[in-house]
């Protein structure tokens, strides 16, 4: 006897917050990733510790600034996998222009663009099992996405956000966009969705 596949909820939420609302997208976890980097930091931080050690002992300035490469090399590491474990992307709009923040916690990067200046919101079809590895491989957070299940024109460019959803839930992304933007960023968007 067949069973049911049962809908997956969408990994994308509406949040209320003082100015309005805003949709939460947690990162999709990479554990390759995260397995090798973690692995990767605590590595770095026991030779940092050991060269901490040795250079206590006999100090010399010429070390210093391979130690300060250390500390920003190791920081950097130490956001990588904050955001693989604790990242997310908040979309909002406020007073017609879209709002894309990437991060962890209070430690965001925002991008505001120009609600009159946006063109062409559509969903991405994300089918095929290239896609899946493309989704798979989300970069963190800090970086600038070069995929996403939602896309819009911004002058000569297309942005992305919405990486590691499926291109259905990118639709209710899009339409819950559409509905807050000016006409002119979502009317390709209610003429169809384009693969």
């Amino acid at each position: 006897m067949a069973r049911y596949v049962e809908p997956r909820a969408a990994r994308h939420r509406v949040e209320v917050v003082n100015d309005g609302e805003r949709l939460s997208i947690p990162v999709r976890r990479n554990w390759l990733f995260l397995s090798v980097m973690t692995f990767g930091w605590l590595l770095w931080t026991l030779v940092g510790a050991v060269s901490a050690i040795a250079m206590v002992r006999h100090f010399e300035w010429l070390l210093v600034p391979l130690a300060l490469f250390w500390i920003l090399f190791w920081l950097g590491i130490a956001m990588s996998i904050a955001s693989v474990v604790a990242g997310s992307e908040r979309v909002r709009v406020v007073s017609g222009d879209l709002e894309i923040s990437a991060g962890v916690g209070p430690i965001r990067s925002t991008r505001r663009f120009r609600g009159e200046a946006i063109r062409n919101l559509r969903r991405v079809d994300s089918d095929g099992w290239m896609s899946w590895f493309v989704r798979s491989q989300q970069p963190p957070v800090f970086w600038r996405q070069r995929s996403g299940a939602v896309q819009f024109d911004y002058g000569a460019e297309t942005f992305h956000f919405a990486n590691g959803v499926e291109g259905a839930e990118g639709g209710q992304i899009a339409a819950w966009l559409a509905k807050r933007l000016p006409p002119a960023a979502s009317a390709s968007f209610a003429q169809g969705i384009v693969d």
